[in-house]
């Protein structure tokens, strides 16, 4: 249920040489200085495959007599041979209903969720006030991109959802702060 076959992560941080004790701007006025100096950058970019889930259906026709068996439909099609829609992620026509008494032959997490992106974005300004005493402000933006993540279709054989993507992961979330450090 975990598999995620690819993955990559990258992670950087960047501080920006500008104002006084750097190269570029270091004779700039103490409001410049103020504004423009001491910053920072950073982010956290993830790409990763989808986790698998498997298509079941509703009830229990193979009467495998327990409510904990999964019973599962026959594969008659490749679920993937049709262009994925939110409305239409996997080819629904290509699972049938097994026979009453009967196990059907899809396999346990044959289908994957779309893959995903996410870019965590940071800005961070520091202002020294005293020799042991800084302020710190933050900004900080969480799947920054907001780029969509899907979640897991409907996969009941037969329910009105059925193939349907009906969910999303988190939006993109803000945040601002101030830190006082000493």
């Amino acid at each position: 249920n975990q598999d995620v076959p690819h993955r990559f992560v990258a992670i950087g941080l960047y501080e920006v040489h500008f104002g006084r004790g750097t190269a570029w701007g270091a004779s700039s006025n103490a409001f410049v200085n103020a504004v423009f100096g001491g910053w920072s950058v950073g982010s956290i970019v993830t790409v990763s495959s989808g986790l698998p889930f498997s298509v079941v259906v509703s009830g229990n026709p193979a009467n495998t007599g327990t409510i904990g068996t999964v019973n599962r439909p026959n594969v008659v099609g490749d679920p993937y041979a049709i262009k994925r829609t939110v409305q239409r992620d996997f080819d629904t026509s290509a699972f049938a209903g097994n026979d009453r008494f009967t196990l059907g032959n899809a396999g346990r997490n044959i289908l994957r969720q779309r893959s995903f992106f996410n870019w965590d974005f940071s800005a961070l300004k520091a202002w020294q006030i005293r020799e042991a005493l800084r302020l710190q402000f933050r900004f900080e933006g969480f799947h920054f991109s907001n780029t969509p993540r899907f979640g897991v279709p409907g996969n009941t054989l037969g329910a009105a959802n059925f193939g349907t993507i009906t969910s999303a992961d988190t939006p993109r979330n803000l945040q601002f702060g101030l830190k006082l450090i000493w």
